[in-house]
């Protein structure tokens, strides 16, 4: 394929269009605290060093069949990017899930702050957990994970070739099982939050004269920062088991959508 082709261009735009959706979805890459333009050089340097290493049958793309060929594989590059970003963002939405429960039952849900990731109001204890997540994933090479896996999704799921329709089932395996994840990191607070929820509930019968809610909400808030305390040293662990299966999601996605002889 010679260099400056129209072959050659069109190859080189439809790697950078699945580079840059993986770049944009993918957790940390797709970070607000990056600009849109360091994503977007970000995604032209990949897209550049991973060409060499592609296997030339895969970046096929014949320049004659036309505008809606051409448009339809664009947006299939663009999905497969994003699908390969959302495996690793459905870890972080069960993190905000569990830091959410959480929220509500310690009575901090009307505590919010802006996430530095995502520049959207969070609450306080779901934040924490984004902020520890990020740490754990940049310590165990989350980044170098992703870009692993998407060199590997261009040797087997060649240009305008993905089974994308095979994706959505599979992402809901993984939604499902994290969802439980989410829900076993707050079984604790859960636990013990609704015992101290019955025992106040006891307490306001024998005492109906006392204003239960002007006590339970100090008790309540106490018991969740304590329980917090108690669990946050076993956290970057519980995390880093669930990012060590990320490669392993990522590399059964790809599994799942190459094209099927």
């Amino acid at each position: 394929m010679a260099i400056f082709s129209i072959d050659f261009i069109l190859a080189a735009f439809l790697i950078f269009v699945r580079v840059s959706s993986m770049v944009m979805t993918a957790p940390f890459f797709s970070s607000a605290a990056f600009p849109v333009q360091v994503k977007i050089f970000f995604s032209l340097i990949t897209s550049i060093l991973l060409y060499p290493v592609i296997p030339a049958e895969n970046v096929m793309i014949p320049t004659e069949s036309g505008a809606v060929f051409l448009a339809t594989t664009i947006i299939l590059e663009i999905l497969v990017g994003v699908v390969l970003g959302l495996v690793g963002q459905l870890i972080f939405a069960g993190l905000e899930l569990a830091g959410r429960l959480i929220s509500l039952k310690i009575a901090l849900a009307f505590a919010d702050m802006v996430d530095t990731m995502t520049q959207q109001q969070s609450t306080i204890v779901s934040n924490l957990f984004s902020m520890l997540a990020i740490l754990v994933f940049l310590s165990i090479d989350g980044d170098k994970v992703y870009l692993t896996a998407l060199a590997k999704s261009f040797e087997v799921v060649p240009l305008n070739g993905a089974e994308i329709q095979h994706a959505g089932p599979y992402l809901l395996e993984v939604a499902t099982f994290l969802f439980i994840i989410g829900v076993q990191i707050t079984s604790p607070f859960l636990i013990v939050l609704f015992l101290l929820d019955l025992a106040l509930a006891i307490f306001a019968r024998i005492m109906p004269q006392a204003n239960i809610m002007f006590i339970a909400l100090p008790i309540k808030i106490g018991v969740g920062l304590m329980l917090l305390i108690l669990v946050v040293p076993y956290l970057p662990v519980a995390f880093e088991m669930m990012f060590n299966r990320m490669y392993d999601f990522i590399l059964e996605l790809i599994t799942i959508i190459m094209p099927q002889e």
